[in-house]
């Protein structure tokens, strides 16, 4: 075997590899870059709002000796909470809590709202859970961004890693807000939340301890003997409001009323599929008397769809996989490089 023969074949062999880690490399990009979908000059001064905010209750937290546990929150946006409390009321994935935190919900939300043509002035009412605190002050950043009026109903109660710790209640986390300048908005009623809406599930301090804060922030707290009766004061608000959409945040007990045949996920629903959810809770009820409801709950599916990462670090843009123009110019050019592939080229 010649050394010359041996020579060409190392030249052809390192051809091969480097035309083949270019065409990696291309692909790869292609791949990438074809996820990414940049943010507006508003979208990116509502996501930097959004982390100030988180910058600024971590920083408040600290300080009340209320630091989050370590590695329960390790991008520091302040909202994740304890595993268990007086004031908890079921289970929660800490992962979820973690990636409702994202600042991007905001971005998210607005671009929502205006596709489905909410203007200045447009009223929406929004039900939620102190399960989710991120993604409620994300929601309501959005809402006060388009300058959106907004009725807001609040449950106290949390699931695990929500707003349960008992020192540092949602009514706390949204004075802080407010005190610092993030949140214009203050909740127009409270509810327990937890079992019936009436605290069921928490110890009777936490009951009291959730009813004090409420006092102290001056949010009048909506207390019936039954589910049904706090199912159908918040529909009498819902009704009095007439809002254009309706947002529900969590899986709160008048949320949905129980007995549901289905149980609805999280996304848009649409009052044309009132006969598919034919229970009796305010997500039903909304439906019923013709308005959409935008509802949030499974956080990793909608994660997914909306492009923001599960569980990870906040960063200010959507990745978007799957862009079809750009999937299908790599193919184009995969399958053209292969054809050109000089692998079975026969040496003269």
């Amino acid at each position: 075997m010649s050394r010359q023969w041996l020579s060409r074949q190392r030249i052809f062999t390192g051809r091969i590899h480097g035309g083949m880690l270019l065409l990696a490399l291309f692909l790869g990009g292609l791949w990438y870059f074809s996820g990414l979908s940049p943010l507006t000059e508003e979208e990116n001064l509502l996501w930097r709002k959004v982390r100030s905010a988180q910058d600024a209750l971590y920083a408040e937290r600290t300080e009340r000796g209320l630091e989050p546990q370590a590695g329960t929150d390790p991008w520091k946006t302040g909202f994740p909470g304890v595993e268990w409390s007086g004031i908890t009321t079921t289970l929660g994935p800490l992962e979820a809590k973690r990636t409702a935190a994202d600042p991007l919900w905001s971005v998210h939300a607005l671009r929502t709202f205006r596709r489905l043509g909410l203007k200045a002035g447009d009223r929406v009412a929004v039900f939620s859970s102190s399960s989710f605190p991120g993604l409620v002050f994300s929601l309501l950043s959005a809402a006060e961004s388009l300058d959106l009026s907004v009725l807001w109903v609040h449950s106290l109660g949390s699931s695990t890693w929500g707003a349960n710790v008992e020192e540092f209640p949602w009514p706390e986390i949204s004075l802080t807000l407010r005190e610092k300048g993030f949140l214009s908005l203050k909740a127009d009623s409270y509810t327990l939340g937890g079992g019936g809406e009436m605290g069921r599930g928490m110890s009777p301090e936490g009951r009291d301890l959730l009813r004090e804060a409420a006092a102290r922030e001056g949010v009048p707290l909506l207390e019936e003997n039954s589910l049904s009766e706090i199912t159908a004061k918040k529909t009498a608000l819902l009704r009095a409001f007439s809002p254009r959409l309706v947002i529900t945040v969590g899986g709160s007990a008048a949320t949905f009323g129980g007995g549901e045949d289905e149980f609805p996920f999280g996304g848009y629903y649409s009052p044309e599929e009132k006969e598919k959810y034919p229970g009796k809770g305010v997500f039903q009820n909304a439906l019923k008397e013709g308005i959409p409801v935008l509802h949030f709950l499974n956080l990793r599916s909608l994660a997914r769809e909306a492009g923001i990462p599960y569980d990870g670090r906040p960063v200010p843009r959507f990745s978007l996989r799957g862009g079809p123009l750009l999937s299908g110019l790599g193919l184009l050019v995969f399958l053209g490089a292969l054809y050109f592939f000089p692998r079975w080229k026969k040496e003269p």
